[in-house]
């Protein structure tokens, strides 16, 4: 009897994980396409303000020549919360052997999520700044966090560069990273894609133009890079708690059967008992 409640026992708590794994599961689809369709506005924007940013960029105050001597910042951004397969893993391997090849004295760091925060703090590696908060709700105002900072201090540093995850397919995420200081505007776009600014009446300066557009442009590249990670973050976690809830099913299988199995072996016997006593 004992052995039959103590099974009753685990099929009634891997029901209880099931669920919870399967309400995971929904709630990471949702957020995916929920930061799909961001990320696809953000995108349009982008591809809106780069031409303009292209042929304003003659002036270029992002970073100063003076400081073309001063420190970098590497930026790295994982994911909030666990329970979403080796998607941090994936990065902070990609991240350890970009430092293998660079002196840390000549660098600062930012952490963005509490997985990459934590993982820094493991190394031995101190933040400038960090940012635990990364979900779909607090997106926005972590991204703005980052932005105000990135542009307070944007003169005092020679490149800031971000390390995340990006989804190449559904299934697959792989790590990457983006220069996000200096601006690489002119990269990003082709000479038919220069704006013709003689359409355009500016009341201020070129330089406050320029000025007013790369602010904009920054948010969004900030903004774009953590919608990335966190669509891939979400990938990552679907694909785990699917897995999950496919394991909690065939294990509630095996243990049915076994229960089964036990208790019918026992009605059986005392069946046997009560038939021989007559």
């Amino acid at each position: 009897m004992s052995q039959l409640i103590q099974i009753k026992q685990r099929i009634k708590a891997i029901q209880v994980i099931k669920k919870i794994t399967h309400a995971m599961r929904l709630i990471s689809m949702s957020s995916r396409i929920k930061m799909i369709k961001h990320s696809e506005n953000l995108q349009f924007f982008r591809d809106e303000i780069t031409p303009l940013l292209c042929s304003l960029e003659k002036v270029h105050p992002n970073i100063d020549e003076n400081q073309r001597f001063a420190k970098n910042i590497w930026i790295l951004i994982a994911s909030e919360k666990g329970l979403c397969g080796n998607f941090n893993n994936v990065i902070f391997n990609y991240f350890q052997s970009k430092l293998k090849t660079i002196d840390q004295a000549d660098y600062n760091f930012i952490a963005v999520g509490k997985q990459a925060g934590d993982f820094l703090a493991q190394q031995g590696i101190k933040v400038i700044a960090r940012y635990d908060k990364l979900s779909p709700n607090q997106l926005e105002k972590t991204a703005t966090h980052l932005y105000e900072f990135l542009l307070q201090h944007k003169s005092s540093y020679q490149t800031v560069t971000c390390f995340y995850n990006q989804s190449k397919t559904f299934f697959i995420q792989e790590p990457c990273k983006y220069q996000l200081l200096p601006v690489q505007a002119q990269k990003s776009c082709s000479i038919t894609d220069n704006v013709n600014l003689e359409d355009y009446h500016w009341a201020q300066s070129p330089a406050h133009v320029l000025e007013c557009i790369f602010q904009s442009f920054l948010k969004l590249n900030v903004l774009y890079i953590l919608s990335q990670s966190m669509i891939a973050e979400q990938s990552s976690r679907f694909l785990s708690m699917d897995s999950s809830t496919r394991n909690a099913e065939n294990l509630l299988k095996k243990m049915n059967l076994e229960y089964n199995k036990i208790r019918q072996a026992k009605i059986t016997r005392e069946l046997t008992e009560l038939i021989s006593s007559f």
